[in-house]
């Protein structure tokens, strides 16, 4: 409290007001404390609702409130008290303590959190999906299936698969084992033959095709090596990125590396890539072996017998995400109307139902007319009196009912109109991304 009013609180401790007329005989130095007080406190009290909000506490707001004793402090006011007095005197005992809920509208948020992407583009934290196909190009791919050789085959699923691929992801192509011969004496030249046709980027079709066509199955199977290599380039990408490897192999590692402890390393390394196994004709000792490599790399292993599988497998991993932006559009939506909801019962709670601005609105208001009531009992305050502070009592309630009511009105409109926008960019971003990976 300022020095301003400590000095009003105590005049009127010891003053009484003298009234023309009156038949109360009232002292000189009475009279003269009240004529001084009537100077210095008229309209020394808020009457602007955002002056009206910073007065309180007052000394027995809240739970501080205890009748008896703020009925002593009005037994020691003068007699002949003028109601803007004694609203003064009320304010100074009972005001309550708006400002807690004043500063949580003030820093109400009305805006809404979206989840992050599936991960096929950037997300909100800048992540980008980066998609390695590693391709065996042994000399065992050359072998037949369905009329078609094994490599035929995979490059025209792979060519499918990364063609469905989001506009936004980016993709690259590595091949192995595609140099030397499957004969023993270039064995090693083939185990160290590895490279990448198409550099990590996004699809262009007619360039994806030619690297394609650009090895033919020769050699042994470098899959350690090869997995090796898209660890060196994913380190050096720069940014967070969200990693996938898909390794398309009819057969297990022969040139003596461990792809296994690589898988591993590339998905616990700072990259951390998912390595996926595409098992494309393998035998049971192969799908063994290569299925330890996936659940190494932390993705999965799938087995494939021809042509139909291969489709399927990618057409179902393109149908994955296909459903996971289905999922994330519906789950998104509903979290938003659960948003909306929670921030709804939060401004009613700080405004409404008898809560928060209201419950201390109404609680003060009734506070100061019993205060009212006792004064006029003890002949503090005559009827016209006792009217006059009940009348400011009213204007203050009904500027602090205003002020409620207009936060609560303003930022729920807020409230609504962000729901609906952030709605609409959820529905029209999940189509746009389902579009894409639509199988048709």
């Amino acid at each position: 409290m300022n020095a301003f009013y400590a000095k009003v609180v105590s005049g009127l401790v010891v003053v009484s007001v003298a009234i023309a007329g009156c038949s109360t005989p009232v002292s000189k130095t009475e009279e003269g404390v009240a004529g001084k007080q009537n100077k210095e406190t008229k309209k020394a009290y808020a009457t602007e609702i955002e002056d009206i909000l910073k007065e309180g506490p007052g000394k027995y707001a809240g739970d501080a409130y205890h009748k008896e004793n703020v009925n002593k402090e009005l037994d020691a006011l003068p007699k002949n008290l003028t109601g803007e007095q004694a609203y003064q005197k009320l304010v100074e005992l009972l005001a309550e303590d708006y400002q807690p809920y004043v500063k949580k509208l003030d820093a109400f948020d009305t805006t809404y959190t979206v989840s992050g992407d599936p991960g096929d583009l950037k997300t909100p934290t800048g992540k980008q999906l980066n998609v390695m196909i590693l391709v065996d190009s042994s000399g065992s791919m050359a072998g037949k299936v369905d009329g078609f050789s094994k490599m035929t085959l995979a490059k025209q699923a792979v060519s499918r698969f990364a063609s469905s691929l989001s506009t936004h992801a980016n993709v690259s192509l590595r091949v192995y084992g595609h140099k030397g011969s499957n004969a023993d004496k270039d064995k090693d030249i083939s185990c160290k033959s590895t490279e990448v046709v198409y550099p990590l980027g996004k699809y262009d079709q007619q360039t994806f095709s030619k690297a394609l066509d650009t090895f033919n199955p020769t050699g042994w199977t470098p899959i350690a090596l090869a997995m090796k290599e898209a660890a060196n380039d994913l380190s050096k990408i720069n940014g967070p990125s969200e990693n996938l490897i898909y390794v398309v192999s009819d057969g297990i590692e022969t040139c003596g590396g461990n792809p296994v402890q690589v898988a591993q390393e590339l998905n616990k390394s700072n990259v951390k890539a998912v390595v996926n196994i595409i098992g494309f004709d393998v035998d049971n000792a192969g799908q063994k072996a290569l299925q330890e490599v996936a659940k190494a790399g932390g993705g999965e292993y799938a087995t494939v017998r021809n042509d139909e599988g291969l489709r399927r497998y990618f057409d179902a991993q393109r149908m994955k995400i296909w459903e996971e932006w289905l999922m994330w559009k519906v789950r998104n939506t509903s979290n938003i109307i659960q948003q909306f909801t929670r921030k709804e019962r939060e401004l009613q709670r700080l405004t409404f139902g008898g809560l928060g601005l209201d419950k201390l609105s109404m609680t003060e208001s009734h506070r100061m007319r019993v205060a009212v009531s006792h004064l006029q009992s003890r002949d503090k305050l005559s009827i016209e009196e006792a009217d006059k502070a009940r009348e400011l009592i009213n204007n203050r309630e009904d500027k602090i009912d205003k002020y409620r009511k207009s936060r609560y009105e303003s930022l729920i409109k807020l409230l609504k109109e962000n729901q609906e926008k952030i709605e609409e960019l959820v529905e029209k971003k999940g189509e746009n991304k389902m579009d894409e990976y639509d199988a048709n």
